[in-house]
């Protein structure tokens, strides 16, 4: 897929009603083609029919009529280019910079220097407001070149320039900020026992060693510049505990500072998102369910300008929350509506989640041939291919899981074959052991009840609780294989009843 057809993909419906607008002004023949090809694009699979456009349009597809029709296509692109800029210059204040300093050039170059000076300072006074620095060192250096036609106050231009100099001079260094905050928190040990200040404070702690920065810690950009390496580096050590304190601590100081607005919104979104991921990893769901609705409140807010690319995640989360309070019904319910949302399965990646998803939720309701038909399509989902292989092995272990449960021996057989042959290398990495392990000892269930035999895994159970540890709430096994494996071991307890009841001595334990 080109830019083009990526570009009209993910078009909003404001998007496409405002280019149409624009270009229904126009009555000229190549007008009503660049339309008609809009329109076939947008439609999908234009690929098949892209031939019969070229052919509707120009009579044939030979190398004449396919130049025309690059032609056509380039014009489409740079038609939409400039409708978007359009659209956006009203609803999109970062963008209101760069179009008035385009203005002041056009003024200049025509003599018009009061004007041009108006338009910068129009411009100066967006770039501030959004910290772009480096825009203001063009707006200040149009300043300059405007001072030798016109009568500005040149000296506070000069002034003003050395100010946003030395701004720019302190992003520039970032690096030393993040090589000391990663440094400081990559040191640390966390565990779910330790305070939920320790971040918190180590934060307070570098911004006060690194005072000659403070306009990086106090700016809206350098938070956010912060915020993001703090969490990534607290994501990749597991500290769950301190990582739901320190972006609660940090959404409160952007509300009390009033820095969220439309432009960075997509922040706050992640900051519900990484909340909330902590909150389940924590088991403290209650508080996750008040965040995910407060998630969805954000969703609609700015005419939904940030549910397409984070939709996903607010039907992912609110699916797995119902799944562990035991609300599977209220959980199928939620992945039905994402299924229908064209904005969540559009990305095939999120689709292929959410496929997996349901596939899990057919096993805990013990729907194993349905559970086994989800994991088909999953298998041959465009995406599979695409995500990590640790995840595909997961899948494939699943497969064989169902088979076992659907009583389909065989099947399941034939998928252990294929599996130890395609998965060879990763079943004989140490860290995948307790995959090989729970495989194995699925493949004796699954043996003696072929032979129509009763075998007990109890002490296979026991050597394996012994061996490996628990399963991580949320990783990417699917199910924990300690809990099913347990389900087997007490006369074939129902597996999602073992789960919640799980769920529930861990949180007992926690609290």
């Amino acid at each position: 897929m080109d830019i083009l057809e990526r570009i009209i993909e993910n078009l909003t419906s404001d998007e496409v009603r405002r280019f149409k607008i624009l270009s229904n002004r126009f009555k000229a023949d190549e007008e009503k083609k660049l339309l008609i090809l809009f329109d076939a694009i947008r439609s999908g699979n234009f690929k098949d029919v892209e031939n019969e456009v070229i052919t509707q349009f120009y009579g044939s597809t030979d190398p004449k009529s396919k130049n025309s029709y690059y032609r056509l296509r380039n014009k489409l692109l740079s038609n939409l280019e400039k409708s978007l800029l359009f659209y956006h210059y009203n609803y999109k204040n970062s963008i209101e910079s760069y179009s008035n300093i385009q203005l002041s050039i056009l003024y200049r170059e025509r003599g018009l220097y009061r004007e041009a000076y108006y338009s910068l300072k129009k411009a100066e006074k967006m770039a501030l407001d959004y910290d772009q620095f480096n825009v203001l060192e063009i707006i200040y250096d149009e300043m300059l070149q405007i001072s030798a036609h016109t009568e500005v106050e040149i000296e506070s231009i000069i002034n003003r320039r050395k100010e946003n100099l030395r701004k720019i001079e302190i992003l520039r260094a970032n690096s030393e900020i993040l090589g000391m905050i990663t440094q400081q928190l990559t040191r640390r040990n966390y565990s779910r026992n330790s305070k939920t200040t320790t971040v918190i404070r180590t934060m307070e702690n570098i911004k006060n060693r690194l005072e000659e920065h403070k306009d990086i810690f106090h700016s809206p950009s350098g938070k956010i510049m912060i915020l993001k390496a703090v969490v990534t580096i607290l994501i990749q050590k597991s500290a769950y505990s301190e990582l739901e304190a320190y972006v609660k601590d940090a959404f409160e100081d952007f509300e009390a500072h009033k820095l969220f607005h439309k432009d960075n919104h997509a922040t706050r979104v992640l900051m519900r998102i990484w909340r909330i991921n902590s909150l389940q990893k924590l088991l403290r769901l209650e508080e996750a369910e008040t965040e995910i609705q407060a998630l969805y409140d954000d969703l609609m807010s700015y005419g939904k300008q940030n549910f397409k690319e984070f939709a996903f995640f607010y039907y992912s989360s609110k699916v797995y929350n119902l799944k562990l309070t035991g609300d599977l019904k209220g959980a199928a319910e939620i992945l039905e509506e994402a299924f229908s949302h064209k904005e969540v399965t559009r990305n095939e990646i999120h689709e292929l989640y959410l496929l997996i998803s349901r596939a899990d939720q057919f096993f805990s309701q013990q729907m194993y041939i349905e559970a086994i038909e989800a994991i088909r399509r999953i298998r041959q989902h465009k995406g599979f291919l695409l995500v990590d292989e640790e995840l595909r092995l997961y899948v494939h272990v699943f497969e064989i899981v169902n088979f076992y449960e659907a009583g389909e021996y065989k099947s399941a057989e034939s998928a252990w074959r294929w599996l130890r042959k395609n998965f060879k290398a990763l079943l004989k990495d140490e860290f995948y052991a307790h995959v090989a392990k729970f495989v194995a000892i699925v493949m004796r269930l699954n043996t003696a009840a072929l032979e129509g035999k009763t075998v007990f895994i109890k002490s296979a159970y026991k050597n394996y609780t012994t061996q490996f540890p628990a399963s991580e709430i949320g990783n990417n096994q699917i199910i924990p294989y300690e809990i099913y494996l347990a389900s087997k071991v007490e006369g074939n307890q129902r597996y999602y009843e073992k789960f919640i009841g799980s769920i529930e001595q861990i949180r007992k334990s926690m609290f």
